[in-house]
């Protein structure tokens, strides 16, 4: 501040525009909030202002301010959104500010290695990791007990998933709940037939050896077993699962309180290994974190929320809230995260897993996908031509 006429003039306060994708009055919109509202209190000179973006809008309402010049500071993206933007530039530049010239390397190493990673595009460090994600198996112990089968347990194999499967499907009541649509739920099982949709260098092998094998191992779960309703999606497969009618399912830690509301009593274990080829089960990992604009007038400000978005404080209030898997190594040693048996069974499950590159290529997969497994499914062509073609087409899509 600089003396005007013997007083001092008020403190010019830089204004920052935040987008969110959290439910409305969801507890995770209420901690963002007040986590802003901390902010402010110890930075007078910053504000903030809260808006929330549907998800399905948030990335082309991104896109389109950012060519408008009216981008938000800062805005909660995944990293599968970092692999469709990441490429994109309005005048010459990104659309985000690489964030490694903001950020010391005491405060880059409290981030796990891999979600920092997720958070980039080539070398830029587009985004700071907030939470991380990937599906488990999850089971109902009423229905458990109710049929006097155990639990599942770490050295389940898919043999013993079935069998389970098949004891508790009765009457209304199927065993198992797998959405058949999106081939995401497709994917843990790529890996434990061998295969791998991008090899090392992060280019897509959607048809590389076993991809077939695991495609078919999947529709089977269908097609030759009375254990799951034939096409089911995501949201057959909630309901399900919160009128006690799935005994088990495939989800992740992102849906938990809605069944903790509905009054389930839930379990989690590993994905069971495959019993054709003792390979665990591994499923992708998913990230988000907060961005800031390329055209933000006021970046050092936006990285300063940036952080004390991620903080571990921010992070335990998440993970203890609604079961958010924290991207920070510190914070999962927090005593009352460590000891919870959900998210530490969520921790082990997330060491056997894939990372995606964060790349366009991966940003395209589940269409390819989904296609293949479609064609697959009504006996259009088999399940190595239907990959091998979805594999064609993307690297065709990618030579554009």
């Amino acid at each position: 501040t600089a003396p005007i006429g013997g007083l001092f003039a008020e403190p010019e306060v830089e204004s920052l525009e935040l987008w969110h994708t959290f439910a409305v009055n969801s507890e995770n919109e209420r901690i963002i909030e007040e986590t802003v509202d901390a902010f402010e209190a110890v930075n007078p000179d910053i504000r903030g202002r809260v808006t929330r973006i549907p998800y399905q809008q948030n990335l082309p309402q991104f896109i389109n301010s950012s060519q408008g010049g009216e981008a938000p500071d800062i805005s909660r993206v995944s990293d599968s959104e970092l692999g469709k933007i990441g490429h994109i530039s309005v005048e010459g530049l990104p659309l985000l500010e690489d964030m490694r010239p903001h950020i010391t390397p005491a405060q880059r190493a409290r981030f796990e290695p891999r979600a920092l990673q997720a958070m980039r595009y080539g070398d830029p460090l587009f985004a700071l990791p907030a939470s991380q994600g990937c599906l488990a198996l999850l089971y109902n112990k009423s229905l458990f007990d109710a049929a006097g089968v155990a639990y599942p347990r770490d050295n389940w194999t898919t043999d013993d998933l079935i069998r389970a499967a098949e004891t508790l499907s009765k009457g209304d009541v199927k065993g198992l709940s797998i959405p058949r649509m999106w081939s995401y739920f497709y994917l843990p099982f790529v890996a434990a037939f061998g295969g791998a949709v991008f090899d090392a260098a992060g280019n897509p092998t959607l048809n590389s050896p076993g991809t077939a094998e695991a495609m078919n191992w999947f529709l089977a779960l269908y097609s030759e077993r009375s254990i799951m309703l034939p096409g089911l999606d995501i949201e057959g497969m909630t309901t399900q699962f919160k009128l006690d009618r799935a005994a088990m399912i495939l989800d992740g830690p992102w849906s938990l309180n809605g069944y903790r509301d509905a009054g389930i009593d839930f379990g989690v274990s590993l994905m069971p290994t495959v019993a054709e080829t003792d390979r665990r089960m591994q499923p992708m990992f998913s990230y988000f974190g907060w961005a800031v604009s390329k055209q933000s007038m006021a970046k050092p400000a936006a990285v300063k929320l940036a952080l004390a978005l991620t903080a571990d404080e921010v992070q335990i209030r998440f993970a203890l809230a609604d079961y958010t898997m924290p991207s920070s190594r510190t914070a999962w040693e927090y005593p009352e995260i460590a000891a919870d048996p959900v998210l530490s069974t969520f921790r082990r499950q997330s060491t056997y897993g894939f990372q995606p590159p964060t790349t366009r290529a991966t940003s395209l997969l589940f269409e390819q996908l989904d296609t293949a497994m479609e064609m697959t499914w009504k006996g259009e062509m088999d399940a190595q031509s239907a990959l091998d073609e979805a594999n064609r087409t993307l690297l065709r899509i990618l030579s554009r």
